[in-house]
């Protein structure tokens, strides 16, 4: 399918949130940190007396942490309209138009765990155009599927170009 006829997938916008399971972590995760850090609050001495000011630091630290990224989880999204895409986020917004696409890759990435993350990216023509890049812990339907994995594979591209050079044929 090519950028021009794009277009014939999506006919209304579709909005893509995170997964309801990443929301819903998130929120408890957040809801986990408050609780912590008042309970230290409430099951300590009155006044700054006898408190212990690094468990009340890590705790703070750790709401602090758990509220930003519940506004990113809760605030981010995909857009997928009739004739681009969209990335939003709290502090950030990407769009492509489709004529501004030259086709997708995917990237896997180790953490230092050992865990694997996967990226999809759509790729613009022109290096000056953002580049969108986002987890697959979006909820995507089939459309959006369907769009994404009817660009143009530029990994499948690169790999068949290093094979024909390998034997000699490009």
């Amino acid at each position: 399918m090519t950028p021009a006829n794009l277009s014939a997938v999506v006919a209304a916008p579709h909005v893509y949130r995170m997964s309801i399971w990443i929301r819903l972590f998130s929120a408890a995760f957040l809801v986990f940190t408050i609780l912590g850090f008042f309970g230290l609050l409430w099951s300590q001495n009155p006044g700054l007396a006898g408190r212990n000011v690094g468990e009340l630091a890590e705790w703070a630290a750790m709401a602090v942490f758990a509220l930003g990224w519940a506004v990113y989880v809760y605030g981010a999204v995909i857009v997928l309209t009739e004739n681009a895409i969209e990335k939003r986020t709290p502090v950030r917004s990407d769009s492509l138009g489709f004529s501004q696409i030259r086709g997708r890759r995917t990237k896997v990435y180790r953490s230092l765990d050992g865990s694997y993350t996967r990226y999809l990216r759509v790729i613009p023509r022109d290096s000056l155009f953002p580049e969108i890049r986002f987890q697959q812990f979006y909820a995507f339907d089939a459309a959006f599927k369907e769009w994404f994995y009817g660009l143009p594979d530029l990994d499948a591209e690169l790999k068949e170009n290093e094979r024909d050079r390998e034997f000699g044929t490009a």
